[in-house]
């Protein structure tokens, strides 16, 4: 085999690795795309979530709210003191973290540390909202920024929430 071949063959396997490579790169975007950019839908189309009954809405309450946190996260300590901030009657907020050392971190309100349902609800970022149905299941979730409007956020939650398309 001469050499202007040999390379030829290699440059031809890079090739091939690369096209590959932005392929399977180009699947990830499309499914990170349908399901972090429409909150409306589950990780997994066949997955349906329901939380443990600690997490869900008490008696007289229509709905809870859980405030997925880690203490070490500012957005995290922002938003727990925006909930807390305003009035929400019928709605039980109740704030999850992973570890029972992590509760300290948050007060004012109820917080929960369990490190499996923790684990079971966590999509790689922190802070996020779950919005629970009076049966445990999760009808919602949104993302939480530092720029999110929380009030509003929730008010469009309960507003939507009898149609489960939030």
């Amino acid at each position: 085999m001469s050499l202007p071949l040999a390379v030829s063959l290699l440059s031809l396997l890079v090739s091939l690795f690369t096209l590959i490579a932005v392929g399977a790169v180009y699947s990830r975007l499309r499914t990170l795309e349908q399901t972090v950019l429409s909150p409306g839908t589950a990780r997994l189309a066949d997955e349906s979530r329901t939380v443990i009954p600690a997490l869900r809405p008490q008696d007289g309450q229509t709905a809870a709210v859980v405030l997925l946190m880690d203490s070490t996260c500012a957005v995290c300590h922002q938003a727990w003191t925006t909930l807390h901030a305003s009035s929400w009657p019928d709605l039980r907020i109740v704030g999850l973290v992973a570890e029972a050392q992590m509760t300290e971190a948050f007060s004012g309100g109820h917080v929960l540390a369990d490190a499996g349902q923790w684990r079971d609800l966590y999509e790689g970022y922190a802070p996020c909202l779950y919005a629970i149905d009076p049966s445990g299941a999760v009808i919602a979730r949104r993302f939480v920024y530092g720029d999110t409007d929380l009030p509003e956020l929730l008010t469009t939650l309960l507003a939507a929430r009898s149609s489960h398309a939030l």
